[in-house]
């Protein structure tokens, strides 16, 4: 069985781990076809919840790369 956390964009602003204003992740939202953020993005009703162990990694895909 997986035990994956969902996180509502309320929890993401809320939990301060993450450094994005809620305009922020509206937007990626928003953009998350463009973005690559779709694979994280369940849509639950009307809702947009992210998964939190694959948000985490597109933090990380984003980040510079260093040479």
């Amino acid at each position: 069985m997986n035990d994956h956390q969902y996180l509502s964009v309320k929890q993401i602003i809320e939990c301060n781990q993450y450094p994005f204003t809620e305009g922020q992740v509206r937007n990626f939202l928003l953009f998350r076809h463009r973005n690559g953020l779709q694979e994280a993005v369940r849509k639950i009703g009307k809702r947009l919840v992210l998964r939190k162990d694959l948000f985490d990694e597109w933090i990380e895909s984003k980040s510079e790369k260093r040479i």
